[in-house]
Parts: C-alpha cells; structure tokens; sequence
C-alpha cells in the first residue's frame, strides 16, 4: 500500500467511512485491477469543433483513451465515475518544453511574437504529438483517486482529452469535453451490456469482464479544471437528451473547476448550458487556487432540488490534484502554481492600498488576510482523495456516514488544514409534481 493511500484510508476510517470489522471489510471493500485503453489518436469528431479555429474545414482529432480502474471481485452491479481531466498541454517534448523556457527567460517582455517560441509552444500543444514524442497522460493524474474509489466498490474511468485541449476553447470546448464523455458512456454500455464491442480488445491487458457487473443508473462524473466546467455542462439539463440509453447522473463533482465565464451574470442565455438540477452537486475551492469554481453552486442554487456542497479547503491550489501537473512527477511542464501570497509556501487574499505612482512615495506594501501554509503534494490529496470518496460513497452508496464529511459534520482533516464545508439544502417542492 502507497504512503498516500495509506493515510487517506486512516483518515476514512477515522471519519467512520470505512468499516473496520473483517466481515464488513470482506462485504465493502476489493482488490483493485488498472486498465489502460485505447481506440487510437484519431478515433472520433464533434461536429463544430476545430483544431484551427471555427473557420477551418478540417474537424480536429480526438483520441479515444482511457483507463479503468475496478473491483477485481465481486459481481456488482457497481456504480460507474467517469472523472475528466483540464486544460493541459498534450505533448511530454521536454526538448521543446526547454526550449520555451529559454526564450521566455531571454525575452521576457515580448517573447510571445518570437516565432521560435511559438513553434516550442506548437510541438507541446499539437495533437496527435510528433513521431517519437508521447503524449502527456493528463488522465492517469487522478489515478490515486480512482484506486481508492474501485477499492469502494466503484468502477472508475478517466478519460483523455488532449485532442480537445490542443482545440478551440470556450463553450466548444465545454460541449467537445461532454460529447466525449458520452462517447466513452457508449463504449462502456455497451460493453458492459453484451461483453463485447468496440472495447473489446482494446486494453492492455485481457478484456475485463463487466457483463452485466456496471449499474448506470448510478453514475457519477468528476471533473477538475476545464473538466469542471465540462461535467456541469454535460449534467445540465438542457444536455441530458444526449446521455446514452440506460445513464443517469446521480452525482456531479466540479474539483477546482475553471469559471463559467458569464454564465453567472444576471439573466445570461448560458446560465442553462452548465447548471446541474438534477443530481447532487459538489463544489472543492482551493483556498491558493484564486477561489475558482464557486460558479456552479451559485447556478445551481434556488433552481435545484438537489444538495449542494461547498468545500474550501484552505492550502489547496490547483496542479497538486492532478500527480501529472505536480512538480513530484517529473512530468514535462509540471508546476507548482502556489498562487499568491506573502511568501513561498504561503497564500491568502492581497488588499492593494491606494497609491499614485507619480507622487514620488514609496509603494506602501500589500496588506494580506487568510493567511495560510500551502499544503504538500500529498496532503492535498490525502484531503482531495478522502471528500470525494466521501461524496461518491454517498451519492452513489448511500452511506449516510459519508455525508456527514462532505456536509461539515466531520472534519477528517483538521490536524493539518481548514475545510469550510456547507451544504445548501435545495427549496421544498411547491404545488402538483
């Protein structure tokens, strides 16, 4: 057992989430088995989704890979997770990845028109990558969450999308990210449903035997940065006439999930296109992640008659979610993004004092507030890994344990790191149903 499974499953066990007695253990937890697969670099299209912007002719090619992680004993049914990852460059070239930086130290004030720059940034950003370069495996950076979630009795795909990443951005981006994880529902029904299919021997490995073992009436989606805003969009109610025969979302969970653009924005024609009133909603706000991501719960309020809940947790940025964006990787381009604070390892919120430049006054320093230590790679996740088992567990279990972590009843966490979590309980239904 890894050092972060470990922790995160004495944490689980100290919340009450998992069982501590053998017979409980034998009934409620499994072996895990991972599965990489793929249908090639070039296996599928959105219609309206370009590679060089809407004008071009040219639909931009979207890999289908994934991998699975699942229950290797036991018939189910299980619930389904299909988590999506975020905006990332899709090429591991570490040769182009230096090259970029040098141009950036050299010129730092207009490298963005070097064309030498603009071709390193191409070679990590293209799709698919060039002959001889592997493709950065944004997908297995949730792999930690994935393990624990299958060891719960889930089976959990993670899906890649650099296709879409090296694509337009925006709303066809949004709408490319939830086509995919459709397409991916597909594969898996069908699958699932005949024990054959365009699946079947694809993986690297034998073929796994989910037959009549995958319940899709519980499924939940994760996504985290771009796939955030993908997995509100794909949950919408406006979008679940494309879910596929048999799929119902019991469970959305928006991790550290970019803004909504102006979705927010009193009557906004696109407030529809990512508000989830259908399913459970989950929120996580890193408190050194510029507080992205509270977007969808405030869509979501006073609409749904579903919960929702907030989780800020203080410490947590944004690329330490993912273990191929984090510095401990080694991965091409892995960063740590602190955010801003008053000095490394720390972050909070800057007040700017007034000042004018030209009265020749010294520039009075920035005032700070919530202040707080950055967590570590594997505190973040030890916390990141616990709630969303937590949240799945209860969404998709029904342990009612689990949801006196994700509501605030009980603080797992609280020798290391704040979570401020809150649940909004969705308005009684009013009148004929």
């Amino acid at each position: 057992m890894s050092l972060l499974k470990g922790l995160a499953a004495v944490a689980l066990v100290a919340a009450g989430l998992v069982p501590t007695s053998p017979a409980q253990a034998k009934d409620r937890t499994y072996p895990v088995r991972s599965l990489d697969y793929t249908l090639g670099d070039r296996a599928f299209t959105v219609a309206g989704f370009h590679t060089d912007g809407p004008d071009s002719s040219t639909l931009a090619p979207i890999e289908l890979t994934g991998n699975v992680h699942y229950p290797a004993a036991g018939n189910g049914p299980f619930p389904l997770v299909v988590l999506s990852h975020g905006y990332w460059s899709t090429c591991a070239d570490r040769a182009a990845d230096a090259e970029a930086a040098r141009i950036e130290k050299e010129s730092p004030a207009d490298y963005y028109d070097d064309p030498r720059w603009l071709d390193a940034i191409h070679r990590l950003w293209q799709w698919p990558c060039a002959p001889g370069v592997a493709a950065l495996p944004s997908y297995r950076g949730y792999d930690y969450l994935a393990r624990q979630l299958a060891a719960q009795g889930m089976v959990v795909v993670s899906i890649s999308a650099n296709g879409i990443n090296a694509g337009q951005i925006g709303t066809e981006a949004d709408n490319a990210r939830a086509k995919l994880i459709n397409k991916h529902l597909a594969l898996w029904t069908e699958l699932a449903r005949t024990g054959r299919g365009a699946l079947a021997g694809h993986f690297n490995g034998p073929t796994p035997d989910v037959k009549g073992k995958i319940d899709f009436s519980r499924t939940g989606t994760l996504g985290h940065s771009r796939g955030g805003r993908a997995v509100a969009w794909h949950a919408a109610d406006v979008h679940r006439v494309d879910l596929p025969a048999g799929v119902r979302v019991a469970g959305v969970l928006a991790l550290a999930a970019a803004g909504s653009g102006t979705a927010t924005n009193p009557g906004s024609p696109d407030a529809k296109l990512y508000r989830v009133t259908s399913a459970p909603l989950a929120v996580w706000v890193g408190g050194c992640d510029s507080e992205q991501g509270l977007d969808y719960a405030k869509l979501a309020t006073g609409h749904t008659r579903e919960p929702i809940y907030t989780w800020h947790v203080r410490g947590a940025n944004h690329n330490f979610l993912n273990t191929q964006w984090s510095p401990g990787s080694g991965q091409v381009g892995a960063i740590d993004d602190q955010g801003f604070g008053p000095a490394p390892g720390w972050c909070g919120t800057p007040t700017f004092p007034d000042w004018d430049p030209d009265s020749g006054t010294p520039e009075p320093p920035i005032e700070w507030s919530h202040v707080t230590r950055k967590l570590t790679e594997t505190e973040q996740r030890q916390v990141s890994a616990g709630y969303v088992t937590a949240f799945f567990r209860w969404v998709l279990l029904g342990d009612r344990q689990a949801e006196a972590v994700v509501s605030g009843g009980v603080h797992p966490y609280a020798s290391f790191t704040v979570v401020d979590a809150e649940k909004i309980v969705p308005r009684p239904r009013r009148g004929p149903r």
